[in-house]
């Protein structure tokens, strides 16, 4: 039994190790190391060798693999012009927004993610905060999963993890989705004072989310 397990973790690490040498390609090379090898003689020499092997891996194969090594939250944010000016701490609440039965989205009357968040030379990030959604969301390390920051005409934009269902005690758990924070036609982005906004993040194609910001304060 000590020797299967054994044997399994060697596996795993030798797993782990080779996808992370293929995460950046497609395809790639193995390479087989010949330590020695057998002289007309009889006798073992070493040699210093090396084979190479292509091998090839699928679409959905490398998809994984480049998932468990890149930020589920990396965004480009030269695609917008960045307020590095901007320091402020404000108060935000997330509602869930359903669009089931409403085409323009129906918001819920509870509250899903409540806290405090900073804005520090245009970079946001969630100071003091709380999911109320059970399961994963309980775990506060899922906050450090927001990459945001804010535009200089007033929005966030960036990624987030976000738990979208609530998960009751003894329920399977669910991982959180990871959408973008974009310009929304619905958004009530900052004005010049800084006071209140409002980011509608689109989640999933039945339900999203709506980030109220307010009570905003300097650094």
């Amino acid at each position: 039994m000590h020797k299967f397990i054994k044997i399994n973790k060697l596996v795993a690490a030798i797993l782990l190790f080779s996808a992370i040498l293929i995460a950046y390609s497609t395809s790639a090379s193995a390479l087989t190391f010949i330590n020695s090898s057998t002289s007309s003689s009889g006798k073992s020499t070493k040699s210093n060798e090396i084979i190479i092997y292509d091998i090839e891996f699928s679409q959905a194969v490398s998809k994984e693999l480049l998932g468990r090594i890149v930020a589920k939250t990396d965004y480009d944010f030269s695609l917008h012009n960045v307020a590095n000016s901007i320091s402020k701490k404000c108060k935000f609440h997330v509602r869930r927004v359903e669009y089931d039965r409403v085409k323009e989205g129906k918001i819920n009357n509870w509250t899903i993610l409540t806290g405090s968040l900073s804005i520090n030379r245009g970079v946001v990030t969630i100071s003091n905060g709380f999911w109320k959604q059970g399961g994963l969301s309980s775990d506060n390390s899922y906050l450090d999963e927001f990459n945001v920051r804010i535009t200089d005409d007033g929005h966030f934009v960036g990624k987030m993890a976000f738990f979208l269902l609530s998960v009751n005690t003894g329920e399977v758990p669910v991982s959180p989705l990871y959408p973008e924070l974009t310009i929304h036609k619905n958004n009530k982005p900052f004005g010049p004072n800084m006071k209140v906004a409002e980011f509608w993040i689109d989640v999933d194609d039945w339900a999203g989310g709506v980030m109220s910001v307010h009570s905003c304060k300097e650094l």
